[in-house]
């Protein structure tokens, strides 16, 4: 039976072993929220399933339908949902890769947190140079050497455009390693990738990644796999060290 479709008592509401609650007035939409992120995360519905509409949504939680809107527009603009035009609200397929995408920007990433993806990324970027030099075209080449002026003409003020050049930079040397667990790995944690970049951008500015990204470039660009390798490596442990010192000085 479809729980659409489920006779409604006010007050005696439920959804299997997760019951959809009554809501106190404090931040009411709030709540609504994550009711429904709870019972989307746990799998309650299916991908593809049809959700209660916001009528039925609001007699199980007995608040108005606003607040039962303002949630449910939450949830699709997060994309646990997708809104049908007439035939209602349906669930997104709630993969490992939006999970992270949504957990990261509320965990936050504190100074250890930073170090240790950068101690990824120099294990991840470093390790697949060699993959990049069997994979690597002239089109790879262009597209690198357009990023790296783009990114020398930004202002340095400019944190979040900073942050997607350099990001791109180092995202590129994964697509072209062509190893598609290695990509996706980084599509999964890309959110977490951006929030250490922006944090590094923000507490040493941008003129050495700059400079490090134009002898990473000129050194793919002569094809001389060891001193790309050396140099990308010195990249990421250089940041690690400097961040290290920006800490020691607050």
């Amino acid at each position: 039976m479809r729980i659409d479709h489920l006779p409604v008592k006010k007050g005696e509401d439920f959804l299997g072993q997760h019951p959809i609650k009554n809501i106190k007035s404090e931040k009411v939409h709030a709540q609504v929220y994550e009711q429904l992120k709870t019972l989307l995360l746990d799998g309650h519905w299916r991908a593809g399933e049809k959700i209660p509409s916001e009528a039925e949504l609001c007699r199980m939680t007995g608040v108005s339908r606003v607040s039962v809107r303002t949630a449910l527009k939450s949830l699709i603009a997060q994309g646990f949902l997708v809104s049908k035009q007439g035939d209602g609200t349906f669930v997104v397929d709630v993969s490992v890769d939006m999970n992270m995408d949504i957990l990261v920007p509320i965990i936050g990433l504190d100074k250890k947190n930073i170090l240790e993806v950068l101690e990824y990324r120099k294990i991840l970027e470093v390790g697949i140079v060699p993959l990049v030099f069997e994979n690597l075209t002239e089109d790879d080449l262009n597209f690198l050497e357009r990023n790296l002026e783009e990114l020398e003409q930004t202002s340095e003020d400019q944190v979040k455009t900073i942050t997607e050049l350099d990001l791109a930079f180092h995202r590129k040397l994964c697509l072209i390693s062509g190893n598609s667990l290695i990509i996706k790995v980084n599509q999964i944690l890309g959110n977490l990738f951006r929030k250490s970049m922006e944090d590094v951008v923000v507490a040493l500015g941008n003129q050495t990644g700059r400079r490090y990204h134009r002898k990473i470039f000129e050194a793919m660009q002569e094809g001389d796999q060891q001193k790309t390798t050396e140099i990308l490596k010195e990249h990421i442990q250089n940041t690690i060290v400097s961040i290290k010192r920006s800490e020691l000085k607050k």
